[in-house]
């Protein structure tokens, strides 16, 4: 018996020891941001459709593209549930009334002064299929090849797993950016990097393996 609780406590310390390196890693990539230098793409990874974190992402991608960070945005996410637009084609919606917005009132395909300075609408990558970010990553590498160095925008407790896939993917630079978390309750940011803290875990093997 004693042996087994010895067992016991050990698998215990291990798996409290897992979690509280993910946590570190979650926290880490969430607080500490490179220097932005210009890059092939600005990859937007999605969320729930119709909510300030799919708002958000999209609007500081557009913002690093108004900026020049890069000259093409892939928006990354697939359908919600049945009859809904794509987590992507809201992106492409949401980007394209904001430039419209800022317009002097010609159509938004055409060239148009945004904050001051002529712009086009951004050329935007749609991935319509993705439903995990493993997938948001490996689709936007068969849309642009792996040998593109990309910034991933997506809401800093979720940058952690997001830049690992992409390392293990094999794209050839990676840098990242997020929005101010301002629109979660401290409630629902805890919640949120637990919740990255167990999906990191369960993202093991795809870290390993790709």
């Amino acid at each position: 018996m004693k042996k087994f609780w010895k067992i016991i406590k050990w698998v215990l310390y291990v798996v409290v020891g897992v979690l509280l390196i993910d946590l570190a890693v979650v926290v880490f990539f969430s607080v500490y941001r490179p220097p932005l230098q210009k890059a092939d793409a600005i990859v937007v990874l999605g969320a729930a459709i119709n909510t300030p974190a799919l708002y958000n992402r999209t609007m500081e991608g557009l913002k690093l593209f108004n900026k020049g960070y890069a000259g093409e945005l892939v928006l990354s996410g697939g359908v919600d549930y049945t009859g809904s637009i794509s987590e992507a084609v809201y992106m492409e919606n949401e980007i394209v009334d904001e430039v419209a917005k800022e317009s002097s009132g010609n159509h938004p395909s055409l060239t148009l002064p945004l904050k001051g300075r002529e712009t086009e609408l951004p050329r935007m990558i749609l991935d319509e299929n993705s439903h995990s970010t493993y997938e948001n990553l490996q689709n936007t590498k068969t849309k642009i090849g792996a040998d593109k160095s990309i910034i991933i925008v997506s809401d800093g407790f979720h940058l952690a797993r997001a830049i690992l896939v992409a390392e293990r993917l094999g794209f050839k630079s990676i840098l990242w950016d997020s929005p101010s978390p301002s629109y979660y309750r401290p409630a629902e940011l805890a919640y949120y990097y637990m919740r990255e803290v167990l999906a990191m875990i369960d993202y093991l093997p795809k870290f390993v393996f790709g």
